[in-house]
Parts: structure tokens; sequence; C-alpha cells
């Protein structure tokens, strides 16, 4: 589960880094609402809840760190620490930069 998990949170700071900055044109989110979408523009328009922004990047580091706990809570050694350490560094470099790099891009 830990693994799902790591790729998960990946895949929400590829969220986080698209919608941040001039890389949001380029993106599979450009035709969306910017006052929740586009960084540089929601956070003039958030919704604040308790303190809390809510728009897609502050979401999407909200569930990443959701996500990083839950990992480390749940992790039950398949291999050696060290080989698990390995494998969560590869499948956060794969998850992030395949949906950085081709899914969230048009």
């Amino acid at each position: 589960m830990s693994y799902v998990l790591i790729a998960l949170a990946a895949i929400l700071n590829a969220l986080m880094d698209i919608v941040e900055n001039e890389n949001f044109r380029t993106s599979i989110f450009r035709n969306l609402n910017e006052k929740f979408w586009y960084k540089r523009e929601s956070w003039k328009h958030a919704r604040k809840i308790f303190g809390w922004k809510f728009d897609a990047w502050h979401v999407a580091k909200s569930g990443m760190i959701v996500c990083m706990a839950l990992a480390v809570v749940l992790y039950t050694g398949v291999f050696p620490w060290w080989v698990d350490f390995l494998i969560f560094g590869a499948i956060w470099v794969v998850s992030f930069n395949l949906f950085y790099n081709k899914i969230f891009r048009k």
C-alpha cells in the first residue's frame, strides 16, 4: 500500500508544479477556471476554510502530505529497508515525470 501512496504523492506533487507557474499554459488544466487551478491567480480568490486556502495547489499539497504520512504509517517492509527506500525513490521519479511531462501536458 505504501508504494501506491508514494506514487499518488508524486502525482499530486506534479499537479502542484504544473499549476504553479507558466507551465499551466501548456497543461491539460489551462482551460479550467484559473481562479481555482492557476496558483498565480487562485491565491487571490481561494476560499479559506479554518485558515486553509481551498484551491488546486493547496488541495494537492495537503493530499501529498497525507499520502506521505500514510505511506509511513502503513509501511510494512517487503524487502530490506534500503531496497524499499530505492524502490520508493524510483516510484516517485517515474510517477512524477510521467504525469508532469506527459499526462498533465497538452
